[in-house]
């Protein structure tokens, strides 16, 4: 009950700091029920090679969180609040497990929006501001940057409560840089495919400051 009252109140807090009523004015009356049906689809993916052992968190896999492109596009709050739903009907939908959706939605949606934001702040602050930058730095850094610090901080917490016996390191850190990879392709390169037909969706773009010269 702890983990569905923490999802629950961040959720609220994200629906508080976003714009007031963006989810009622173009493009938001559309693109978030579209986005969270194409992340509810995604987040329910994962083929894996013939004869790949089940259970291992290494190996051929699709996955896509979809957090750090949300957050590239709309900001932390709206990416947040779009992600809660994703959450509940990925997995509470499917499992009827409240608390795994509550922990999915922690893990998988608030870490890596969080360490999305902070290396799309860093990367706005410190880069030079290049169209080549925002769609490397804001689609593939933020996102590789997003699973590979949320992997890493889950594993810490791991460490810190005394599960060093029951885990597989090798298969951890592995499975992290090939699901890391994969989130930063797809983020990047749907990013670069938002900023030539839509920029308008993308909030960290400003076409003054990118295409000024």
């Amino acid at each position: 009950m702890i983990w569905l009252g923490l999802a629950v109140a961040i959720f609220l807090g994200a629906l508080f700091l976003s714009p007031p009523r963006a989810f009622l004015k173009p493009p938001l009356t559309w693109l978030a029920p579209a986005a969270i049906f194409l992340l509810v689809i995604a987040w329910n993916i994962s083929p894996s090679l013939p004869g790949q052992p089940a259970g291992k968190f290494y190996g051929l896999i699709f996955h896509f969180y979809g957090a750090s492109l949300l957050t590239a596009m709309f900001g932390p709050a709206i990416a947040l609040s779009v992600l809660f739903p994703v959450a509940f009907l990925g997995i509470f939908a499917i499992q009827g497990d409240y608390e795994a959706a509550s922990q999915h939605y922690l893990m998988v949606c608030v870490l890596p929006t969080i360490f999305a934001y902070l290396s799309i702040q860093m990367i706005q602050r410190f880069i030079p501001k290049h169209l080549f930058v925002l769609i490397l730095g804001n689609g593939y850094v933020a996102a590789f940057m997003s699973v590979i610090l949320s992997g890493t901080f889950l594993l810490v917490i791991r460490l810190i409560a005394g599960e060093a016996n029951q885990l597989d390191l090798e298969g951890w850190l592995l499975g992290l840089i090939i699901i890391a990879f994969m989130e930063g392709s797809l983020s990047g390169m749907l990013l670069a495919i938002l900023l030539i037909f839509r920029p308008q969706w993308v909030s960290t773009y400003n076409e003054e400051a990118y295409m000024g010269r």
